[in-house]
């Protein structure tokens, strides 16, 4: 009898172990619109981020409306209009909005869970320039803050690429 009572106090405890917390999949793959401020200039665009590929268009301010960065495993193509270039991405400044973002983004699979304060899941996303702090919503990241250049970006209206 202390037997059965063992193992079904056993099987309770497990199942009420394995129950908690574990957070959602981070989404490493996904689309959001994104906004930063830089000294005294909001920005704003949308990206898209699938595996190493990471699509910026910049939306605000209105000088840089329309622009897209496109990194991906051959490089950085920029856009613009009916033009397009080549660039190498380390010739961007490595505080520019857009090497700011790649940056933070680029290291997302290897973000570890550091915990749920205020209902928001908190991740620790290690880059060469230190650690960037996230924060995520069942899985969609909703915030990161890029440790060398101090830029700290929102993101709204995620999805999945996989729903587009």
């Amino acid at each position: 009898m202390k037997r059965i009572l063992f193992l079904l106090t056993a099987t309770v405890l497990i199942i009420t172990l394995t129950a908690c917390g574990s957070p959602p999949a981070l989404k490493s793959d996904f689309s959001a619109m994104f906004s930063t401020q830089c000294g005294d200039l909001d920005y704003a665009g949308a990206l898209n981020k699938s595996g190493d590929h990471l699509t910026i268009t910049m939306k605000e301010p209105y000088t840089i409306a329309g622009m897209v960065f496109d990194y991906s495993d051959s490089g950085l193509s920029i856009k613009n209009g009916g033009h397009r270039t080549i660039a190498d991405s380390d010739y961007l400044p490595d505080s520019s909005v857009p090497a700011a973002l790649h940056n933070a983004l680029l290291y997302l699979p290897q973000a570890s869970y550091s915990g749920s304060p205020n209902g928001r899941d908190s991740y620790t996303v290690t880059t060469p320039y230190g650690d960037a702090e996230m924060t995520a919503t069942d899985g969609y990241p909703t915030e990161i803050t890029e440790p060398h250049s101090g830029l700290s970006f929102r993101f709204t209206a995620p999805s999945d690429p996989t729903e587009e």
